[in-house]
């Protein structure tokens, strides 16, 4: 991992963590209280496909994730996320994501910045995804849509996240 991204993902988690009391306290100033159902705590599994261009063809190959985020309120949440994708691919994703509760629904936005990373190079990406969460006793289950934009290039992410709170 280069010194740039290094220092790129210490300042997003130190600036989460740093801003985690504000929006605790202003929170709790709205009269919404601190209490998560569940706890704060949040730990997804993810199972899905990846397609990207790759040498000038469109390639497709299965990926693995896994990520933790504390819920700072109902509303947002954020932590760090690592993604395997395997195949011609064969590259790494490595990010903070913050995670955006869509109304009072199952919906939820995500945007994260990150790094993709192969064995010959490293470039900076910027995620954006759509999700549907659906609670059950003891975990969730989330069908998703993340977009990576990574150096000029679109890359589509399809899966299912599985994921418990505490």
């Amino acid at each position: 991992m280069s010194r740039y991204t290094r220092t790129v993902t210490i300042g997003l988690l130190s600036a989460a963590w740093f801003l985690s009391p504000a929006i605790s306290t202003a929170n709790e100033a709205a009269g919404h209280g601190s209490g998560h159902e569940h706890g704060p705590h949040i730990v997804e599994i993810f199972l899905g496909a990846t397609s990207a261009d790759h040498h000038g063809t469109r390639e497709q190959a299965g990926s693995l994730g896994a990520s933790y985020r504390y819920a700072f309120n109902h509303t947002v949440s954020a932590g760090v996320l690592a993604e395997y994708t395997g195949g011609a691919l064969d590259h790494w994703v490595l990010g903070v994501p913050f995670v955006f509760n869509l109304g009072q629904g199952g919906w939820q936005g995500t945007l994260m910045p990150g790094v993709e990373l192969t064995s010959s190079h490293e470039e900076a990406l910027f995620r954006v995804g759509l999700g549907y969460e659906f609670e059950f006793d003891g975990y969730a289950l989330k069908p998703e849509l993340n977009v990576d934009f990574v150096n000029g290039e679109t890359v589509y992410v399809l899966g299912v996240s599985l994921g418990f709170r505490f």
